[in-house]
């Protein structure tokens, strides 16, 4: 069981995140013959929902522009429970495929134009990734500040646990990360 941190992880100016194996969403578009511009079909079309009910990637909407400490947690005790830290939101009942070894976290502009290009500078320029054996995971996503060397930091903890089989998908798609920054 591991925990990974990472310091000042920025959403691009756009507020969403997106969690998930892009080379799975890459295989999920080139079957389904999807334009190069996934942004603009997935919100024109029930391609989107799809995604994520069937586990290929989970959308963070409403994520405000700021820094954000971001952990990796599958220790199974969250981060944000501990003593000094904040918790304000949490949304259970995610499920994620992972079928290429790696979930990255990353943003809208890489899936404005998703080709092979974009996959290639995602992967080279989006350190926020956690390596895990191929398989389904049931995910929680925490949102709130926890307590860091500079003061209360905007956080997001991702609980990622291994499931052997395919979990039921029971999440709020439309579940907003609106994280209240108490020092910015």
């Amino acid at each position: 069981m591991s925990l990974i941190k990472f310091d000042e992880v920025l959403n691009d100016l756009v507020d969403y995140f997106l969690l998930g194996d892009p080379f799975l969403l890459m295989d999920f578009k080139n079957e389904l013959h999807l334009p190069d511009d996934l942004i603009t079909h997935f919100t024109i079309s029930t391609d989107g929902d799809r995604i994520v009910e069937d586990g290929v990637m989970i959308p963070l909407a409403r994520i405000e522009n700021y820094p954000y400490t971001v952990y990796f947690n599958q220790t199974g005790t969250p981060e944000l429970l501990k003593e000094g830290n904040r918790l304000q939101l949490r949304q259970d009942g995610y499920k994620l495929l992972v079928k290429y070894g790696t979930i990255y976290l990353f943003t809208i502009p890489y899936i404005r134009k998703f080709t092979a290009e974009t996959l290639d500078k995602l992967v080279l320029h989006r350190s926020t990734k956690l390596s895990l054996p191929n398989g389904w995971y049931e995910v929680s996503i925490l949102g709130g500040e926890s307590k860091q060397d500079n003061g209360m930091e905007p956080t997001l903890e991702f609980m990622i646990r291994a499931v052997a089989s395919e979990p039921a998908y029971t999440a709020d798609t439309n579940f907003e990360y609106k994280i209240h920054a108490s020092e910015y």
